[in-house]
C-alpha cells in the first residue's frame, strides 16, 4: 500500500493512494529527477508498472490525486520513468530481442502507442541505465562486455560519447543529487587501479578525478586493519578552510590508536557538493583499509554541526558516533525570519529562501531539521534495500546563551529524531541521543579554560565509549608511544 502522510497530523488521517493485491508484486515510491511527478513503481522479477502523480497535489483536501499508469504490466516486459520538461523518458526492454531502449512519449499521452525510439542498443551492445538532468541525458551501457557512456543532449537531440580513462574497467554511476548541473559523476573500477570518482564536464567535454584533500595524523608505526578508530572533521562554510592545527584534544584519542582525518570539503556555496565530499572521504577510508563504518566517527562545529546533520540523514550506515557542537540545525527557519540575529548578513552565505522558490527547495533538501526521514523510509530507499542499518550514536551540545544558532534548534532536531527514528533514538532505541544544554555557554562556549577542558573530556569519553561498546574492549594508551606522522 501506498498512504499520504500530512506533515503535524495524526496518522489515523493517512489518506490511502494506492493498493497493490498481486503479493508477487513489490512495491516503490519515488519521484522524478526534476521533482514534478512522483512515481508509484510496481515490479516483479520480469515486468513493470509505473504510476504517475503530480508531486503538486494538495493531499489536505482529502482527495485523491490524479493518477496516470504510464503501460499496463505485459509479463516478460519491464520499464522505468523520468521525466523532462513535457515528456517522459523510458527506459524498456519492450521489442522482440529484450534489449532495452531509451523512449519518450508526450506526458499528456504517455501510453505505449505514442513511445518513440530515442536510442536503442546496437549489436553487441546493452542499455543498462540512464540519468537526467536539465540539459542532457547519461545513458550508461555495455559494448562488448566493456562500459560505455553516452550523453544525449536535449536541445541538438545530438549524441556523444564520452571517452573513458580505462578501457578495462567497470563503470557505476556516482552521487548526481543535481539536477541542474553541466557536470556528473561516475565512479570507475579496474582489475589494476583502486576504485576513483571523475567529474565530466558537458560543455568543456573535459574529465577529471575527483580529488578532495584529507589530512591524516596517526602514528608512524600505525598497521591498516580496517579496524582502526578514526575521528573526521571538517567544517564546509564561510570560505573557512579545515585548518591543520594543534589540537590538544585529539592526543587522548591518537595515543590509544585512533586516526584523525581532516577533510578538506568544498564549502556550501557549492551546493550539496560539501556532503558528498564528506561522504566520499568517509567511503575512502573504509574502501582502503584505514577504518570500517563500526569505527569511524566525525565532530562538527556550527557549520560544521550542519554538514553532520545532512551527512547523518543521507549515510547513517557509515558512522558509529557523531558529535554536533552548537550545530546549525534548521536553517530554513532562521533564513525565512529577517528579525532572529544574523539572518541578512548570512543571505550571501547561505540564500534568501523568501526570496526565491529555488532557493527555498534546495535549502530544504538538505536542511538537518527538514530531512529527518522517517524509520520506514530507510528500507524503501534503492541504497538501504536489504542492509541493516546500524546508526551512529549522537551527542549533540547547545548553549542558551548562544547569540549565533539558538539552542532550540538543537532541541528541535532531536525530539524530531526521537519521534521519527523511535527504534533508534527513542526511549526504547539502540543507540544513544544525547542533547547537553548548558545554560551559561555562549557560541564559543564559556570562556573559560576549564570550560573547554571539561568538554573535550566529556566528548573523548563518549567517543571511546561508543567504539568501546561495538569492538567489546576500551583501548588504553600504549605504554610505548611512537612519534606522529600526517
Amino acid at each position: 500500500q501506498v498512504w499520504a502522510h500530512r506533515v503535524g497530523t495524526f496518522q489515523k488521517e493517512d489518506i490511502l493512494v494506492f493498493q497493490e493485491d498481486d503479493d508477487s508484486i513489490f512495491v516503490d515510491v519515488g519521484a522524478t529527477k526534476d521533482h514534478r511527478f512522483i512515481t508509484i513503481n510496481g515490479n516483479s522479477l520480469a515486468s513493470s508498472e509505473v504510476r504517475i502523480i503530480d508531486a503538486g497535489h494538495d493531499f489536505s483536501t482529502g482527495a485523491l490525486p490524479e493518477m496516470t499508469v504510464i503501460a499496463d504490466r505485459i509479463d516478460g516486459v519491464e520499464y522505468y520513468v523520468d521525466h523532462h520538461d513535457d515528456h517522459y523518458y523510458i527506459l524498456s526492454n519492450d521489442n522482440p530481442n529484450k534489449n532495452f531502449r531509451v523512449m519518450r512519449a508526450n506526458q499528456n499521452n504517455p501510453g505505449r502507442e505514442s513511445w518513440v525510439e530515442l536510442m536503442e542498443a546496437k549489436d553487441g551492445e546493452k542499455i543498462e541505465d540512464v540519468d537526467i538532468f536539465k540539459n542532457f541525458m547519461v545513458i550508461y551501457a555495455k559494448r562488448d562486455a566493456l562500459p560505455v557512456i553516452s550523453c544525449y543532449h536535449f536541445e541538438t537531440g545530438t549524441i556523444h560519447e564520452v571517452p573513458l580513462p580505462e578501457q578495462f574497467c567497470t563503470i557505476n554511476a556516482g552521487v548526481n543529487l543535481e539536477y541542474e548541473t553541466d557536470s556528473f559523476q561516475f565512479v570507475l573500477n579496474s582489475p589494476y587501479a583502486h576504485e576513483a570518482t571523475y567529474e565530466y564536464d558537458i560543455a568543456s567535454r573535459v574529465m577529471t578525478p575527483l580529488r578532495i584533500p584529507v589530512t591524516l595524523l596517526h602514528r608512524k608505526n600505525m598497521q591498516l586493519t580496517g579496524k582502526n578508530p578514526t575521528l573526521m572533521r571538517a567544517y564546509g562554510a564561510y570560505g573557512v578552510p579545515t585548518d591543520i592545527d594543534f589540537r590538544v584534544e585529539h592526543f587522548p584519542l591518537l595515543e590509544r590508536g585512533w586516526i584523525i582525518a581532516l577533510a578538506h570539503v568544498r564549502k556550501l556555496e557549492q551546493k550539496r557538493n560539501t556532503f558528498t565530499d564528506f561522504i566520499n572521504v568517509a567511503e575512502y577510508l573504509v574502501k582502503t583499509g584505514y577504518t570500517n563504518p563500526r569505527r569511524l566517527t566525525a565532530v562538527g562545529v556550527s557549520a560544521g554541526g550542519l554538514l553532520m546533520g545532512a551527512v547523518c540523514n543521507m549515510r547513517p550506515d557509515l558512522f558509529r558516533a557523531m558529535i554536533l557542537n552548537v550545530p546549525f540545525l534548521d536553517p530554513m527557519t532562521t533564513m525565512l525570519d529577517p528579525e532572529i540575529p544574523l539572518t541578512r548578513v548570512e543571505y550571501l552565505e547561505w540564500g534568501n529562501p523568501a526570496q526565491s522558490e529555488k532557493m527555498y527547495d534546495y535549502m530544504a533538501s538538505y536542511a538537518p531539521y527538514d530531512t529527518i526521514p522517517n524509520y520506514n523510509d530507510y528500507n524503501s530507499r534503492e541504497q538501504d534495500k536489504d542492509k541493516d542499518i546500524n546508526p551512529p550514536a549522537l551527542m549533540i551540545s547547545c548553549g542558551e546563551r548562544d547569540q549565533r544558532v539558538d539552542y532550540t534548534q538543537s532541541t528541535k532536531f532531536v525530539a524530531r529524531l526521537r519521534s521519527r527514528l523511535a527504534p533508534w533514538y527513542g526511549a526504547n532505541g539502540k543507540e544513544a541521543c544525547v542533547l547537553m544544554i548548558d545554560e551559561n555557554r555562549g557560541h564559543f562556549g564559556n570562556g573559560t579554560q576549564d570550560d573547554r577542558v571539561k568538554n573535550w573530556a566529556r566528548e573523548i569519553v563518549f567517543l571511546l565509549s561508543s567504539v568501546q561498546m561495538e569492538s567489546g574492549g576500551f583501548v588504553a594508551p600504549s605504554p610505548n608511544s611512537t612519534p606522529f606522522t600526517s
